[in-house]
């Protein structure tokens, strides 16, 4: 063989290769409510060891909001392992996310077992995959309308990313919650999520807290975070490894530096999903922007896959970023569920969950972390969280507080 017909033969082996990589065994269709929960409900067949299929409530139209677990032990809760969620198309007409998080359910199952980065992955995160949260207006949205608002809102009409309480609103101004909305915050107060992303479409950016900003104005206002640094890396984790966000200019009129975006610097919106989560619970979100066109055309969908595999995948990894462990009672060394976790100059404390596991999400760098309890002594620790997917453990075992001592004040004798 000569040298030149050896190269084509390694160039030919090559591509094969990587069309046997990309070409995924599922089919790239755009799926209805009912084939969706048909292809949910057959994964969770299809992987019973992996997958659980639950709903957390119903839409106001009766249909359900089916959540897939993905974990190792999907019966039981393992100390120490993070939660992790996925949402998509809580806006019914952008459908690009919905489709996506199928086609991870599709990899996760069939990759568990021989794939080492989705083993790991699966073994070492609770994953909780809800691929609509807005059923209702998927089926009111109109296929391949790219910048059209049908299907936007729920079956109320109301557009569920303007529902969540929020910060910056009067009492008076807070909207009444529709039945996704209530279904998502109790699941949200349910679980102790760490990591979330929240998948729209209609520019390609990833976009982090906070949406809105106390002088409400339109946009060009940074309104950022108390975790702001953690924040933006985790939207770079996602914008890095995809294969356009990254540029900032893959849509027309777009202009997002590194392909990432503070949600009011772009536009401000009120009563936002990702500012919920992160300032009524443990759990950092962020939201990602998927496509310029909200309702592609079903031939686009491979290349969406394609376009997001890598960042699905990282950006759940990223969920054992920072510092994590255990506060026990140091007496006893049981787990100390509700106790708090603080770090010094970050305005933002995150709880234990059931065994007293916490994980705190931060970028590398030194930190004071202090664990406190009711009916304990607090403790510091000097941690340095490096710059690397797993983190650093540090657990604290907190000395109980000795009984209140009676103390005994003498009275002056009576006058007779």
């Amino acid at each position: 063989m000569t040298r030149l017909s050896l190269a084509s033969a390694v160039l030919l082996i090559s591509a094969l290769q990587l069309i046997v990589v990309d070409a995924e065994s599922f089919e790239f269709k755009h799926h209805n409510y009912e084939s969706m929960t048909l292809l949910m409900r057959r994964l969770a067949a299809k992987c019973p060891l992996i997958f659980r299929l639950s709903s957390i409530g119903k839409s106001v139209r009766g249909r359900e909001l089916w959540v897939m677990r993905v974990t190792d032990h999907p019966d039981i809760t393992e100390p120490g392992e993070p939660r992790f969620k996925y949402v998509g198309n809580m806006h019914g007409n952008e459908v690009v996310g919905r489709e996506l998080l199928l086609n991870l359910l599709q990899h996760l199952c069939a990759e568990y077992g021989s794939n080492n980065t989705v083993t790991r992955l699966v073994d070492s995160v609770d994953i909780r995959i809800l691929p609509s949260m807005n059923p209702d207006g998927y089926e009111m949205a109109s296929p391949s309308a790219c910048g059209e608002e049908s299907g936007r809102p729920n079956g109320h009409y109301v557009d569920l990313n303007r529902n969540f309480p929020d910060q910056f609103l009067p009492k008076e101004k807070q909207p009444k919650a529709e039945p996704e909305t209530k279904a998502m915050m109790a699941w949200i107060a349910k679980e102790p999520f760490v990591l979330s992303a929240n998948l729209h479409g209609g520019s390609v950016v990833a976009s982090y807290p906070f949406d809105d900003s106390a002088v409400h104005h339109m946009q060009g206002i940074y309104s950022g975070a108390p975790d702001n640094d953690m924040f933006k890396l985790l939207a770079h984790v996602y914008a890095d490894k995809h294969r356009t966000m990254w540029r900032g200019n893959v849509c027309r009129g777009d202009h997002f530096p590194g392909g990432i975006t503070n949600g009011a610097h772009w536009y401000e919106l009120s009563g936002g999903m990702e500012d919920y989560n992160y300032l009524h619970s443990n759990c950092f979100e962020i939201t990602v922007e998927l496509s310029c066109c909200k309702f592609p055309p079903q031939s686009q969908l491979r290349t969406e896959w394609l376009n997001n595999r890598e960042s699905l995948l990282t950006y759940m990894q990223a969920v054992h970023r920072g510092a994590k462990g255990f506060i026990r009672d140091r007496v006893t060394g049981h787990g100390i569920r509700n106790a708090v976790v603080s770090v010094k100059r970050i305005n933002h404390d995150v709880t234990t969950a059931e065994f007293g596991d916490y994980w705190r999400l931060l970028p590398p760098g030194k930190y004071l972390l202090t664990a406190h309890a009711k009916g304990y002594d607090a403790q510091t620790k000097e941690v340095i969280v490096p710059d690397c997917a797993d983190g650093v453990t540090v657990d604290f075992s907190l000395r109980p507080l000795a009984p209140a001592t009676a103390t005994t004040v003498a009275t002056p004798p009576a006058e007779h």
